[in-house]
Order: structure tokens, then C-alpha cells, then sequence
């Protein structure tokens, strides 16, 4: 058994359960929420518990506040609203005791979408649909492969965080699990053959359901053609990990 935080902090980790919904904030407890880094067979279960208790909480009254601010702020940019059609994997890499994570708001621990990962889906379906080069480079400025600094933009447009929508009794996170069925195989870089005979070791992880609120800041006839590459994008590719599995799809 590893301890994973100081003493002083030890007790308000263990109990966190026993707080208001409110006052947890779901990023901290997802990277530093863990006191001990349990050995042997149980790992998975006590990571699937904490992931389960994550997944109880509701938005805080100071998140509510803060999203309708931003809706207010933004009504003279371009937006629109987007609803899972499932759920979203969204920052599934994170270095943390529960070896799976997911993007939330650095201030409020509310998932968010990065306006990086907005800006990539809306330029990959641009290079599917929008064949003129100078309005992509106004769009998304430079394209990856282009390295000469004497030429390089930056894009026309900004594309903001997208922000999780509070909704009554809605909670943002909810329990996954993927199922390795060849851990020795995979272990082991192949040198031991995957047979049908092998136990299947659930993983534990957490996903994002509800409705995301996307803005789009720009020149209004620009940012139109924007949203428009991103509505497509959103229904037709999705957004975030394991969309060949079904994942990140709105409507």
C-alpha cells in the first residue's frame, strides 16, 4: 500500500464523500482524490468506487452562476448548443492514480471540450468539404505541415472552450469500463498467444454525458461557415476518444 498525499490532508480526502456536492471540486478528486495506491487483485474495484463516487456529483450553484455569465457574455458570437447522443471520452490520457481521467474546467471541475479539439474537428471537416485553400487558411490559419515562419497565420477565428450545460438533476459524469480480454498477451508485447480461454480484467473509467454550449468568435459570415463545419463535424465524426466505438456524437 503506497500513501498518494499528506497527513494533514489525509482525513478531508477519505471523507469527501461526507461534503456538500458543491463544495467538491471533480477535477482535484479525480487526480488527487486517492489517499492509497492499493496492491493485488482489488486495484480495479477500489478505482471503480472512487470513479462511481466522482460520478455523484452535481454542479455547483457557483458553476451555474458562472455559465449563465458566459451565455450572456457570448450572445453576440457565434453559438449553438449540441447534445450527446451518448457519451463522450474527452481526456481519457491523464497521469493520475486512477490511470484514466477526463477534461474538466481548471476553476470549477465541470467538463469541458478544449477550443483546440474544436478548432481540429472543424478544420479536419474542412479539408473533407471546403475545398478553397485561402478561406481554410483564413479559418484555421497555417495548415500542420507548414513550416515556413515567414508565412505563418494564426487563423482568422477563435474558438472558445465549450462548456458543459447544467440541467436540472443532471449530473456530468458517468461510470465506463473497458474490457481487456489478453492482458498476458498484451503484457508481454505478444510473445504469449491470446486464446479464447482468457479472463476478461474490466478497466475502469469515466465518461461524460448531457450537452455541451460552443462559441465561435470571429467575422459573423466567417464564423457562420465555422459553425456549420462544426455541426457537421459533431454528427458525421465526433468529437473526443474511441468515436469508432460510437463515443462524442451529438445531435
Amino acid at each position: 500500500m503506497t500513501q498518494l498525499c499528506r497527513e494533514k490532508i489525509k482525513p478531508v480526502l477519505a471523507n469527501f464523500t461526507t461534503l456538500k456536492s458543491g463544495e467538491v471540486h471533480p477535477g482535484l478528486l479525480l487526480t488527487k482524490g486517492m489517499v492509497d495506491f492499493p496492491e493485488g487483485s482489488k486495484v480495479g474495484e477500489i478505482k471503480a468506487g472512487r470513479i462511481r463516487e466522482v460520478c455523484e456529483i452535481s454542479p455547483s450553484d457557483i458553476y451555474q452562476a458562472a455559465f449563465a455569465r458566459w451565455q450572456t457574455t457570448t450572445q453576440n458570437f457565434a453559438h449553438t448548443e449540441a447534445a450527446l447522443l451518448g457519451r463522450l471520452y474527452i481526456g481519457v490520457a491523464r497521469d493520475n492514480a486512477l490511470e484514466t481521467g477526463v477534461t474538466v474546467s481548471h476553476t470549477y471541475g465541470m467538463p469541458m471540450i478544449p477550443g483546440s479539439a474544436v478548432k481540429g474537428l472543424c478544420r479536419a471537416c474542412a479539408g473533407d468539404w471546403l475545398k478553397n485553400e485561402e478561406a481554410c487558411r483564413y479559418l484555421f490559419g497555417n495548415a500542420p505541415d507548414e513550416t515556413d515562419e515567414a508565412q505563418l497565420e494564426v487563423g482568422g477565428l477563435i474558438f472558445h472552450d465549450a462548456w458543459w450545460i447544467p440541467e436540472d438533476g443532471k449530473k456530468p459524469f458517468v461510470p465506463e469500463v473497458v474490457t481487456v480480454h489478453h492482458q498476458a498477451y498484451y503484457g508481454n508485447e505478444g510473445k504469449q498467444p491470446a486464446t479464447d480461454f482468457d479472463s476478461p480484467v474490466p478497466a475502469p473509467q469515466i465518461a461524460v454525458q448531457g450537452s455541451f454550449y460552443f462559441v465561435i468568435e470571429g467575422e459573423p459570415a466567417w464564423t457562420k461557415l465555422a459553425l456549420r463545419l462544426l455541426s457537421q463535424g459533431l454528427e458525421q465524426r465526433g468529437i473526443g476518444a474511441k468515436t469508432s466505438s460510437g463515443y462524442g456524437y451529438f445531435a
